[in-house]
């Protein structure tokens, strides 16, 4: 016998039983397996025409023929042929003879079970006259029990109506309606009446019954209907129970034996719905499955609340967006009366579980999708999270909600390793809108061919743009006493007081996530980006915009340093596979180029990129070169066919990169031969171009772009005549439309300022002669016109500088940018308006500085008498007035304001405008200006120290001490020289570069007095001045700058005294020379004076300084070590022991600091405010006459002393309200 296979015995195990089952049948072959599958024949199949006539010839043989000729005539044989057919092929064939061969082989004996009586199926209706069941409506009714199958729950229910059809014999309904008629009073006929009714109650069912009882009550008047309810309580005295009598006529039928009424389904949707058509049909409430409206299943398809609670002002809420990235309302105003029913449907928004109220998704659903399996779920997150991005760089955002910067980062960057071209599509974009500043780019795009914005902003983090070493006294002073630092987290400092050494190595071992919240740009290249793009773009290779947002990857990677561009240049790879499928020879695509293609078509982004990379470092330009980029542009600047936008977008950049590389003196024969191609377009410009507004912008920009990139050659390079001539006729043309046309649009200025940029060239060249007729009279003819008057009177409304709004530049630290969005009150604004002339007056100014200066005939006599007559020359008076009040000088460090800045130098140079102030306004207004200049300003700085600052015309002071004081301020300035070597020369400055001079900067060296006293050592300065010398000047210039204009406000009040105690603290104690006195007596009696009415505030803090109670702790201290009871000294220590100010001051001074008070005592008449603001109010602080009362007693005070009359007065006052 062989054995079971065992639930543990494994595969092999069956198949060595199976092989030695094999072999013993091979010795025995009769040996027979326990079990085998037998296939039972199939029989063949015969058609209905062969088995019709069987069928007959066995019916007319059969014995039964009554009973056949019974069935023939109910159900015709032809018709019982073909429900036979239908049966076979629903169930199959199942012949008789099958089956029983089937049961003979695989079931054994079908024994019928026995019944006394036959069984009735009440559940089944039978129709004896047809053999297949017709097909019926099925009603099928909600069950009320749990568990209840549907098949259980319609058998229960017809059993229900089955019973509830038999009609209730005669004596259950005279027990129940009585034997006579209560509403009947006339007893001949009562009876009579009662016993018909009786018969028809009989005859009906309860159903039936009660559904005419229903009608009845319905249509009987109430009134009616009381009165028989009443008749009959009155007149029955022999009835049924009142159980039954209350149940039956004074309650309503119970509900189970209440026909269920169809829901009306307008509680639960509108008629704008799209289902309730569907439910409205008839005999819908007898669909299967859908008989009753089931409420809590249809939810999701009604109308979203809109009476929804709203929020209480300034309460916050989770934000909450939709699909395209906007910020969504707490709530959705009803617009029902409003909006038609066919509005835009909305419900998609309401898609969510967390507040099904509200519209729209919060970011942690949004991520939650964007790690979804279905991709769908994943573009739309990543299309509103790039959505959002968009509208947060524009600065709609702003102290509305804080994005998590970081975390949305690493996200983006996750899905960006997937290869779906869908997905990389909207990925990208959203990494785009993050990094790429559509607002920062489209205005340096914009500006770039006005003359002098050639120059790139770059774009690094605070940390790492700032060489530490070479910070100035204040920082050094912020590092020295970073315990008293006040710092203001909305405005960070670009330096740190806790700067660390060698934090850029430390950046190596920071974790991803604070490298992104530290330096974002670091973080993305951390990830491996460069590699990553380049195999999207050369495998992946997506025919989408996804290569549109790559390349503003790289642009941005590429502005942030020369460093990171390096990278970009030395990745061959990449910059092979740009130039491979973004530059490609037009000799090739000729045919293409008006089909939309990425691949194997000019992308000016790409060329965008080259350009940012030439004007990192010249090393990167040489590289560049040297893979035939000159030919590339060769080659796009003589295309000759009939170009669209994007051609003439990457002909801009190719100008663009040609003007670059001539600045840099790179490539020497590259003008030359790019002559034939700029004759051409200029011949083109000059014949098609439309100056006039509604003229495309495009091609204005083009044709300056065209302008500067001629006008960019080394001036001692060989001239051109023809070209010089061309240049001469577009100008003059295009002067002569602006004369009499309106000039409102930024390209139309900007095209001005280059062709006055284009005179100026030639007249450095000694090429005049070839614009003599356009200065002369087109020129000329232009500033007399009203459209020149329309310009410069945009100039106040158009001044970035006057404005009094904040830019966007630090809103978020690890990502900088530019700072082309203001954020004004009404909303976020472009720093630079449609209407801005300022660059076309800068450029017109310097064509009359470079008249002046080379000219002998006195040509520029005729301009500069049109720009003064009086309608210009009241406005640009009216504008250097509105600057000496109104500069805002956290604008002025905005790159954007640079030529700006530069215009404001240009009319504080022009003595014609200055004749219009006097002195002390002039004092003022160039005070204020230098405030805001930075190092690249370096030679204005030294220019208005020497004409107005530190001039005897301004300054009450002997001309040698000036003269002195210039040279210390101007070596400090010259300090901060930008110098640069050769192999480095580039066209990039830094986007946040601050003032050299901050407001105070009088009390600069004051500061180096403080540093000293914490270093207690001496520090060497700029130059060689002692601490006598340093409050010499200090003093006297501080002074006279303050007297000399009356509005000139150096510091505040508060900062004021602090500067005051400052000078004390000199390690020298040169407030005891008998010299120097006098000049501090003055100082500090001015001081008094000044602010006698004035409560200075010791509590605020001040951004960059120390704190007023740190200041004063070191200050008293000082007093007791070196003072030797110097009253002007003691004066200073008083101040903020007056009754006005805080008790801490005081208690402070009459406890910690008792032992100095032996030796405070000063003159009455250095008390600010005199004595009496010592004495009222009267003390109420206990502690304070505990404190006076034990100096008293212990004689720790002289007698006589400004601190004895103070604690002598308050103690007796308190003794007289005590007795009182």
């Amino acid at each position: 016998m062989i054995k079971r296979p065992q639930s543990g015995e494994t595969e092999e195990d069956i198949l060595r039983m199976q092989n030695e089952f094999l072999s013993q049948r091979a010795k025995n072959p009769k040996l027979q397996p326990a079990a085998q599958f037998v296939k039972v024949p199939k029989e063949t199949k015969k058609s209905l025409f062969v088995r019709s006539r069987q069928k007959a010839s066995e019916n007319n043989a059969n014995d039964n023929a009554e009973q056949t000729r019974k069935s023939a005539t109910s159900v015709p044989t032809v018709k019982q042929e073909i429900l036979g057919e239908i049966q076979e092929k629903i169930v199959g064939n199942l012949d008789t003879s099958n089956v029983e061969k089937f049961s003979e082989i695989v079931l054994g004996d079908i024994v019928e079970k026995k019944f006394d009586a036959p069984m009735l199926n009440d559940d089944m209706e039978v129709e004896e006259n047809i053999g297949f069941p017709t097909i019926k409506l099925t009603t099928l009714e909600k069950s009320t029990k749990a568990g209840k199958s549907i098949f259980a729950s319609g058998g229960l229910s017809k059993n229900q109506s089955m019973r509830s059809q038999v009609p209730a014999p005669s004596e259950d309904l005279s027990k129940m309606y009585g034997n006579e008629s209560v509403i009947v009073s006339n007893s001949a006929i009562a009876a009579e009446v009662h016993k018909q009714n009786l018969d028809v109650l009989s005859k009906m069912s309860r159903d039936d019954i009660l559904e005419e009882r229903e009608k009845l009550l319905n249509s009987i008047d109430p009134t009616l209907l009381e009165l028989l309810k009443k008749r009959r309580q009155d007149k029955s005295n022999q009835a049924l129970p009142s159980s039954t009598i209350s149940t039956i006529i004074n309650t309503k039928p119970s509900e189970k034996f209440e026909k269920q009424e169809p829901m009306d389904v307008s509680s639960v949707i509108t008629p704008s719905n799209a289902a309730y058509d569907i439910l409205q049909q008839s005999e819908a409430e007898n669909w299967v499955h859908f008989d009753v409206v089931e409420t809590d299943k249809l939810k999701w398809m009604r109308d979203i609340g809109e009476s929804t609670t709203n929020v209480k002002p300034g309460e916050q809420f989770e934000a909450r967006f939709d699909w395209k990235g906007v910020l969504l309302p707490y709530s959705v105003e009803n617009k029902s009366e409003v909006i038609p029913a066919p509005a835009k449907d909305d419900r998609e928004l309401y898609l969510h579980g967390d507040e099904p109220h509200r519209p729209g998704y919060t970011l942690q659903e949004l991520f939650r999708l964007a790690r979804s399996n279905i991709m769908q779920q994943r573009i739309s997150a990543f299309g509103a999270i790039g959505g959002i991005l968009s509208i947060y760089n524009q600065g709609f955002y702003d102290g509305v909600l804080e994005l998590p910067i970081s975390k949305i980062f690493f996200l983006l960057r996750l899905g960006l390793d997937d290869n779906t071209p869908a997905v990389l599509e909207v990925v990208t974009r959203a990494l785009a809108f993050l990094f790429y500043n559509e607002a920062d780019e489209t205005l340096l795009d914009f500006i770039f061919e006005n003359p002098g914005c050639h120059w790139q902003p770059s774009l690094e983090s605070a940390d790492m743009s700032t060489d530490f070493k070479d910070l100035n006294a204040l920082e050094n002073l912020q590092k020295q006493m970073q315990q008293l630092q006040m710092h203001e987290e909305s405005n960070r400092s670009m330096f740190r007081s806790d700067f660390e050494e060698h934090e850029n190595e430390s950046k190596t071992s920071m974790s991803d996530f604070q490298l992104a919240e530290t330096n974002l740009i670091e973080c993305l290249l951390r990830t491996n980006i460069l590699q990553r793009i380049y195999f999207i773009l050369s495998a992946v290779k997506p025919e989408n915009s996804t290569v549109t947002s790559c390349l503003k990857l790289l642009i941005r990677l590429a502005r942030t340093n020369k460093e990171i561009a390096g990278k970009i240049v030395a990745n061959n790879e990449l910059i092979q596979c740009l130039f491979a499928h973004f530059l490609p020879d037009l000799t090739h695509t000729e045919a293409n180029l008006s089909t939309a293609q990425f691949y194997y078509q000019p992308q000016f982004l790409c060329l965008k990129l080259v350009r940012i990379l030439i004007t990192q470092n010249l090393g990167i330009a040489v590289r560049l070169m040297n893979m035939q980029l000159s030919d590339i542009l060769i080659n796009y600047l003589s295309f000759r066919c009939d170009i669209k936008d994007a051609m003439i977008k990457v002909q801009i950049e190719c100008l663009r990169i040609v003007r670059c590389l001539l600045l840099l003196r790179i490539d020497d024969s590259l003008y030359s031969r790019l002559d034939s191609a700029f004759y051409n377009m200029l011949q083109w410009h000059c014949n098609y171009l439309k100056f006039e507004l509604g003229g495309p912008y495009l091609l204005r920009q083009h044709a300056s772009a065209l302008l500067m990139a001629i006008s960019s050659e080394p001036c001692n390079a060989k001239s051109n005549h023809m070209l010089s001539e061309m240049l001469n006729k577009c100008c003059s043309a295009w002067i002569y439309r602006a004369t009499r046309s309106d000039v409102g649009e930024f390209s139309q200025t900007t095209l001005l300022s280059v062709c006055l940029h284009v005179v100026n060239w030639h007249i450095q060249r000694d090429e005049h002669r070839y614009f003599n007729e356009f200065i002369t009279k087109y020129l000329r003819d232009f500033l007399l016109s009203a459209s020149f008057r329309k310009c410069v009177n945009q100039l106040i409304t158009s001044s970035v500088i006057l404005r009094k709004s904040g830019d966007r530049r630090y809103v978020h630290t690890p990502l900088p940018n530019v700072g082309a969005v203001l954020l004004h009150e009404d909303g976020p604004q472009l720093i630079i308006p449609q209407a801005y002339s300022l660059f076309l007056l800068n450029t017109l100014w310097s064509h009359i500085e470079l008249q002046i200066s080379r000219s002998h005939d006195e040509a520029h006599k005729p301009l500069l008498d049109a720009l003064m007559t009086p309608p210009i020359a009241e406005t640009f008076v009216q504008y250097l007035t509105l600057l000496s009040n109104n500069l805002n000088h956290f604008l002025c460090s905005n790159f954007y304001t640079k030529i700006e800045v530069q215009f404001v130098y240009k009319l504080l140079g022009c003595s014609e405008l200055l004749q219009h102030f006097n002195s002390s306004q002039i004092l003022q207004l160039v005070y204020n200006y230098l405030c805001c200049l930075g190092a690249e300003h370096i030679l204005e700085i030294e220019q208005l120290f020497e004409r107005i600052i530190f001039n005897t015309q301004y300054l009450n002071v002997s001309e040698s001490a000036l003269s002195k004081w210039k040279e210390v301020f101007i070596s400090l300035a010259q300090s901060h020289y930008i110098v640069v070597e050769p192999s480095n020369l580039s066209l990039t400055k830094s986007s946040h570069t601050s003032a050299i001079l901050t407001r105070d900067w009088p009390y600069f060296f004051f500061k180096i007095i403080l540093q000293n006293f914490l270093d207690n050592a001496p520090q060497k300065i700029t130059v060689d001045f002692s601490e006598r010398d340093i409050l010499e000047m200090t003093l006297t210039l501080v002074t006279e700058l303050e007297d000399s204009s009356s509005n000139l406000k150096i510091v505040t009040p508060t900062e004021e005294l602090m500067y005051a105690m400052t000078a004390f603290m000199g390690p020298e104690s040169e407030f005891l020379n008998e010299e120097i006195r006098p000049l501090l007596r003055k100082h500090l009696l001015r001081f008094y004076d000044k602010y006698q009415n004035y409560t200075f505030d010791l509590d605020k803090a001040v951004i960059g300084k120390c704190k007023f109670e740190s200041l004063y702790s070191l200050f008293v201290d000082h007093f007791q070590a070196t003072s030797y009871g110097d009253e002007l000294f003691g004066s200073l220590i008083l101040v903020p022991m007056a009754q006005k100010y805080d008790s801490k001051w005081r208690r402070r001074m009459w406890s910690d600091y008792a032992p100095a008070l032996c030796y405070l005592n000063c003159d009455e008449s250095l008390l600010i405010n005199g004595l009496g603001a010592y004495f009222e109010p009267a003390e109420q602080d206990e502690s304070l006459i505990k404190a006076y009362a034990l100096i008293l007693n212990t004689n720790e005070v002289r007698v006589g002393t400004i601190p004895y009359k103070i604690a002598k007065y308050h103690l007796e006052h308190f003794k007289k309200t005590s007795k009182n």
